[in-house]
């Protein structure tokens, strides 16, 4: 029995969804700690192939507790989304599904003021759009709607429109903003009266679960190079995603954590702006993306790609505490002749092999690659590491 996390180790889509679900096969409580809508697991259940941005990926398991965890941002709307497309597939989330009670709620008008902070800077963050940094503003600003409060209508429908009221005091929004956003906070309301039947207090139930010795599965979000405090910062999401997140993200200490699984795609990827120092502009670029399929879950948003940057792995490691690696699209590198890992930075003249360095210049440096032979013959269906050709053994070799 066990308590085990895995954690994107690089700017997301790394696979972390696919391996969630593999290993919740044998957890009772799967749960995420941050981040909200913004996320998108894939998720193969047999044939169906599934995108959760918010639910976590233990869903299709039966009997298995699925924890929206406090350091979430939860978006009522796209959630009741969630469940009603999960049970179109014919599965009953009834008793499933929980919702923290301090978890903080995403409402029409934080992805207003998203959509309009984004277009006012020319999207230089290049967020989703989906009101998840405003609502985390609110929360440090202490003044953000939580899951509790959808427990009391009249109560919620007071805040909302008190929160309306100051955006548009400060001009966050528009005058008309109350004409434009009608519809979506009747959909708002009727959303939260559903989602308010899942709040419950997920941290007696985790800790419950723990002291029991049940086998409990943390699943994070986005990727530690997106960390707030730990990521490219300003080009970050808004919550703690590295392994950090744990604690103030469940109430669970991460002394109670066993295993810490960083998931790792064989090359890189990033969505949005900011630094990815590997990143390729050539035609191995463009493979990467088309054997890849490298577009976003959540926005469909073309990744960027390149070589894999074991400097930015090493941080990664470091910040995680990993105590295992997962490596996805392994096979991706199966159709190139020539494949090349970053060891270490430029910049200066210097050559730079620690990440946290030159994190607040990560632009201006320039990738120092070792190149390897490819092994061009396929690596897909192959069950053993013995059973893999071997200069693709010597490639992770050398990257783990």
């Amino acid at each position: 029995m066990s308590i085990t996390a895995v954690i994107g180790g690089q700017w997301g889509d790394e696979g972390k969804g696919k391996i969630v679900d593999l290993l919740s096969k044998d957890s009772k409580i799967v749960a995420r700690y941050q981040g909200g809508a913004n996320a998108g697991h894939t998720v193969y259940h047999g044939d169906l192939k599934v995108v959760l941005h918010q639910i976590p990926s233990g869903i299709f398991r039966k009997g298995c507790h699925c924890i929206l965890g406090n350091g979430m941002v939860v978006d009522p709307i796209g959630l009741m989304e969630e469940i009603e497309m999960v049970q179109s597939h014919g599965f009953d989330t009834t008793g499933q599904i929980h919702v923290a009670m301090n978890a903080h709620i995403v409402t029409p008008i934080h992805k207003a003021i998203d959509v309009a902070t984004e277009a006012a800077n020319n999207n230089r963050i290049g967020t989703t759009g989906r009101g998840i940094g405003p609502t985390y503003v609110d929360k440090y600003d202490r003044v953000g709607i939580r899951g509790v409060d959808l427990l009391d209508a009249n109560c919620l429908r007071e805040k909302l429109n008190a929160k309306l009221d100051s955006a548009i005091q400060t001009g966050q929004l528009p005058e008309n903003a109350k004409d434009q956003l009608q519809d979506q906070f009747q959909k708002f309301m009727v959303c939260a009266e559903q989602v308010a039947l899942l709040v419950s207090d997920t941290f007696a139930l985790i800790h419950e679960y723990a002291e029991r010795g049940e086998n409990i599965l943390i699943e994070g979000a986005q990727g530690t190079l997106l960390d707030v405090d730990h990521g490219t910062y300003p080009f970050v999401t808004s919550s703690s995603a590295s392994s950090a997140g744990i604690s103030t993200g469940l109430g669970l200490p991460t002394n109670k954590v066993d295993t810490i699984i960083g998931i790792l795609k064989a090359y890189t990827t990033r969505v949005g702006t900011g630094p990815a120092p590997t990143e390729l502009f050539d035609e191995d670029g463009q493979k990467l993306r088309d054997l890849g399929q490298e577009y976003g879950a959540t926005t469909g948003r073309p990744r960027r790609c390149g070589w894999f940057d074991a400097v930015a792995a090493h941080y990664s490691a470091r910040v995680n505490g990993l105590t295992e690696v997962a490596l996805t699209k392994l096979d991706i590198l199966d159709h190139f002749e020539e494949i090349k890992v970053c060891v270490a930075y430029k910049l200066d003249g210097k050559e730079i092999k620690n990440m946290s360095e030159v994190l607040h210049c990560l632009e201006d440096v320039k990738p120092i690659y070792k190149l390897f032979e490819g092994w061009q013959e396929t690596t897909t269906g192959i069950g053993s590491y013995s059973d893999l050709p071997e200069k693709t053994q010597e490639y992770i070799q050398f990257i783990s």
